[in-house]
């Protein structure tokens, strides 16, 4: 009887063992082979545990394909693959799931992954890109919590859809809040009727967002990834995205110039946005910017979200 209850009892030991250790099937994350980061940072490590070490940062409304979950520890974890690299994310994190399964059919949202909206700016600008190449731009003021429409201003641009990789010809998109800030050192300057000079308006591309594909695909390196940036000053000015595959210096400037990506203004609108519309006080001024692409539903002129 002895040897009966002593069996029995390792059974149940090797069993619990197993299920608390051994990776679910992948049938476990549901019908999806995609799900969505619900957090507005995600921190990926090396191996399912904390005391690991930690590579890069998942970004809200970021996307990845699970492979599996494993509990370990009383904690669930998500792997997924970058490249030839395994890497392991927390599936639930301080009580609440840290991604979701992406609806079919489902409008894309907007989301602030990097609190760009939370910084203090007294402007807003949002982009509605339309079918033909062709969109509009709208320039807000904010006073308090509130955005009051400014202008409305015709655009165009080379390409439809959202941009891929360097040489595309296609203009930024994506369902991130970005900013643009105003410069003047570009070689895409203009000049208005009366021979008054104007810049620029640059916008943050590539951001984390823009890299992750080809850093899921293997093309680019965990330091290539970290070294895109959000945010970042140097010496009190905003450091310049990189060049990379992805391309860069991506602007709102005059028509009247050539564009290989950028959005184009109006020559005599263009020089009414840069100095009486979003008059920044200087380069560090950063804007928000609110891209909608085709695929993503905009709302109200009036509201960003």
């Amino acid at each position: 009887m002895r040897k009966i209850i002593r069996k029995t009892i390792l059974k149940i030991m090797i069993t619990g063992l197993f299920i608390s250790q051994t990776p679910y099937a992948p049938a476990a994350l549901g019908d999806t082979s995609e799900v969505e980061i619900m957090t507005k940072n995600l921190q990926v490590y090396t191996e399912p545990e904390e005391g690991a070490r930690a590579n890069f940062i998942l970004y809200e409304g970021m996307r990845i394909k699970p492979e599996e979950i494993m509990t370990k520890n009383g904690e669930s974890w998500t792997e997924f693959s970058a490249g030839n690299q395994n890497y392991w994310v927390k599936w639930m994190e301080g009580g609440g799931k840290t991604m979701k399964t992406i609806q079919k059919n489902k409008k894309t949202t907007i989301v602030d992954s990097y609190g760009i909206l939370e910084m203090p700016h007294r402007y807003a600008v949002k982009l509605v890109k339309l079918k033909g190449a062709k969109g509009r731009l709208e320039t807000y003021r904010k006073k308090s919590d509130e955005y009051i429409f400014q202008y409305e201003y015709d655009v165009t641009y080379p390409e439809e859809g959202p941009k891929s990789k360097y040489g595309d010809m296609k203009t930024v998109g994506g369902n991130i809040v970005r900013y643009i800030y105003r410069t003047a050192k570009s070689g895409m300057n203009g000049r208005d009727q009366f021979g008054e000079p104007f810049g620029v308006y640059k916008i943050s591309y590539p951001m984390p967002h823009d890299a992750l594909p080809y850093f899921l695909e293997g093309k680019m390196g965990t330091s290539g990834y970290n070294n895109i940036p959000t945010i970042r000053t140097q010496n009190g000015r905003l450091i310049p995205h990189p060049h990379s595959l992805m391309g860069a210096d991506i602007l709102i400037h005059t028509a009247q110039k050539g564009s290989r990506g950028c959005i184009n203004v109006d020559n005599e609108a263009m020089s009414f946005l840069y100095h009486n519309d979003l008059n920044a006080l200087n380069e560090r001024e950063i804007i928000p910017l609110v891209i909608y692409d085709e695929d993503v539903e905009a709302p109200p002129m009036g509201n960003l979200f």
